[in-house]
């Protein structure tokens, strides 16, 4: 039976389309298998082994040090109370220094004077007292000018005479005597931190708080930094110039302060002094302080991403002896900046060892 010619149509259509669908696969064959050798042929390309990254064994002294940002001022300041009953009519400003036979402030309008000594006034001082108070009124006397002649630690006429001549030059009551909050004794010339109370209120506690006059700078250290200070030991300080000063731990304070868990931990506060007065550190400014701990000298150091840790346990180095490498075994030392003390059989200075950085 012939088919009819629509039917023919419909047959021819049909082959070409497969033709169309056998020349795709063909040419997606074709860039399919192109691709693959494309990959095959660069993997098949040999890639030079790049040095491993190496670090020296060095014989040095290694010190665990640590670096703490502190404050410029003048120290933590110390309260003064006022031991003279009566009306406060005279305050001193914040930052003032008063010196030895200043008055420090003024109550009744009769002023409270500064002397110098390291024990604090606790008494009336009048002819016939003797003691260790009576020496460091009778050393400021004559400091000041109104020097005396009695026996030693004593309090006798010509230091009345002295002191009544002192108390004319003060434009006071000449009485002879010295009653308890006349003076204020301090250890030397002091600067006023903060004034706390008010012209025309009694003058009964705390009337300001005075510091030192010497620059200083203030750290706060946590409980596992109070080992790398020691009163007296050397510290750096870096300037504003980012230059290196010296300076020296001259007190260190126990404080306590809430923790991150609400409980208490203990901190401390250490008063630094520069070596050299002239540094420039600004008031109120923030320095950087570092702090030396523990010494080990002549001992072998390496970087701490040297280390291997093997199965088997402890820690090794990988050293490298011209084209071939071997692990040594090693026992650690010191930590301290990003380096690690070590030591082993074989081990020795100038080696190189394998490195992770």
């Amino acid at each position: 039976m012939t088919a009819g010619p629509g039917v023919a149509r419909r047959r021819r259509r049909r082959r070409a389309g497969l033709a169309v669908v056998a020349v795709a696969v063909l040419a997606t064959t074709g860039v399919v298998g192109f691709t693959r050798w494309s990959v095959k042929g660069r993997s098949d390309v040999p890639k030079a082994p790049s040095a491993p990254a190496t670090a020296e064994v060095v014989k040095t002294d290694l010190v665990d040090r640590i670096t703490v940002t502190g404050k410029v001022g003048y120290g933590p300041g110390r309260p003064v109370t006022s031991a003279r009953p009566g009306t406060l009519t005279w305050l001193p400003e914040p930052g003032a220094v008063i010196d030895r036979g200043r008055p420090l402030y003024a109550v009744d309008a009769k002023p409270v004077i500064v002397l110098f000594g390291r024990t604090p006034a606790y008494r009336d001082l009048a002819e016939g007292a003797e003691g260790p108070d009576v020496r460091i009124l009778r050393e400021n006397l004559a400091a000041l000018g109104y020097r005396t002649t009695d026996k030693a630690g004593t309090f006798g006429a010509s230091t009345t005479a002295a002191l009544k001549r002192w108390q004319k030059a003060l434009r006071v009551e000449q009485t002879g005597r010295i009653a308890l909050g006349d003076v204020a004794v301090m250890p030397a010339a002091v600067r006023v931190a903060t004034v706390s109370a008010q012209l025309g209120a009694p003058a009964a506690g705390e009337v300001l708080t005075v510091g030192g006059t010497e620059r200083l700078v203030t750290v706060e250290l946590e409980e596992a930094q109070r080992g790398h200070a020691t009163v007296g030991a050397k510290v750096r300080i870096e300037t504003a110039e980012s230059r290196d000063t010296p300076g020296t731990i001259r007190a260190i304070t126990a404080k306590s302060a809430d923790d991150k868990s609400g409980g208490k931990t203990t901190k401390y506060d250490v008063t630094v002094a520069p070596d050299d007065p002239r540094a420039n550190l600004a008031e109120g400014g923030s320095v950087d302080v570092g702090f030396d701990g523990e010494k080990h000298s002549g001992v072998l150091v390496v970087p701490v991403e040297a280390l291997l840790a093997p199965r088997e346990g402890g820690y090794a180095l990988e050293v490298l002896e011209g084209a071939s490498r071997r692990l040594i075994p090693v026992e650690l030392g010191l930590f301290a900046d990003g380096k690690v003390e070590v030591s082993g059989g074989g081990l020795a200075a100038g080696m190189r060892v394998v490195s992770a950085s």
